[in-house]
């Protein structure tokens, strides 16, 4: 079974005594919500498990048109969730210490607003009082969450803000890394989105529709919806993140933009924009362009899981 139908599944106790602990690389991927990119994204996936030694774990989230926001963004949450906290120990045969979260696109979006919806359950010093190493001799896979995570989301849904609350507890991502990131899903003008109007993989006119399906009735600036809109509370307590983006991407100036907040509020944020790559471009690799930003990501990769 997979970890969305243990989930699901009545309880069952798992001793976790004895489990190898393994690296996850938790790896959303692009597709406009439309689809999903698993296929392409396999091969360079593959360098980086080898390179990191590293589980890599795709989670099938909720797609358009029969899914809408925020339904992608909860199943994303709940399993990396039951990854964290040990709910899924004993059905991955493994337990999972360091995750560095990754997404393309529109997948960026949700490593993004995962982030922002984990800070979001501190609200009201509402923080789970478990480190994800600590508390873990009997664990369960099970969904026993009382609904943590969707009152969380309910929050920010609602138009809640967050505290700034700092606790081992939120169990967020050890690192973030992303390419292209769809993090405005607004329709706000910008220099990149008139010049890349015509981009080859992202076009003005697939953003508005990209947009408009998934967001639907919710306002588009919703920090869960659009992290671009995340408070700089919110923002100052996300992990060190790096930022790829490509000089001809659409997306290029909310790259920038949310880069630049990331490290005004003292996170440990890079951005690297590569010259002449259209949005979306880590798949290139396979075809033997971009081979630097692979070797780039895994050796980034190596040091945020101190493989070195």
């Amino acid at each position: 079974g997979t970890i969305h139908e243990k989930l699901s599944s009545n309880p069952s106790l798992a001793n976790v005594r004895g489990f190898q602990s393994k690296n996850i690389i938790f790896h959303l991927t692009g597709g406009g919500f439309f689809a999903h990119t698993i296929a392409g994204d396999l091969p360079y996936l593959l360098d980086w498990s080898a390179a990191t030694n590293a589980v890599v774990i795709i989670p099938e989230y909720a797609l358009l048109p029969h899914h809408k926001f925020p339904d992608a963004i909860q199943e994303v949450e709940k399993i990396y969730r039951s990854l964290r906290f040990g709910h899924a120990v004993s059905l991955l045969g493994f337990l999972p210490d360091k995750i560095i979260v990754t997404g393309e696109s529109v997948g960026g979006n949700l490593a993004s607003a995962l982030c922002v919806s984990l800070i979001m359950s501190c609200e009201n010093d509402q923080c789970v009082e478990l480190s994800h190493h600590a508390g873990m001799e009997l664990v369960s896979d099970r969904d026993d969450e009382t609904d943590e995570e969707g009152e969380s989301l309910a929050l920010l849904l609602a138009g809640g803000s967050a505290l700034g609350c700092r606790h081992t507890g939120i169990g967020l991502p050890d690192a973030l890394m992303l390419c292209c990131p769809a993090l405005n899903l607004s329709s706000d003008t910008t220099q990149s989105r008139i010049d890349g109007a015509h981009d080859p993989v992202l076009p003005s006119g697939l953003l508005a529709v990209i947009s408009s399906s998934y967001v639907q009735h919710y306002d588009r600036k919703n920090p869960l919806a659009s992290p671009y809109f995340a408070t700089d509370a919110t923002l100052k307590q996300f992990p060190s993140t790096l930022i790829f983006t490509g000089s001809e991407d659409p997306l290029l100036d909310d790259s920038v933009t949310f880069n630049s907040r990331l490290r005004g509020v003292g996170v440990k944020s890079y951005l690297r924009a590569v010259h002449d790559m259209p949005h979306a471009f880590w798949a290139l690799s396979t075809a033997g362009i971009g081979l630097e930003v692979q070797n780039e990501c895994q050796e980034w990769l190596q040091k945020e899981f101190r493989i070195r």
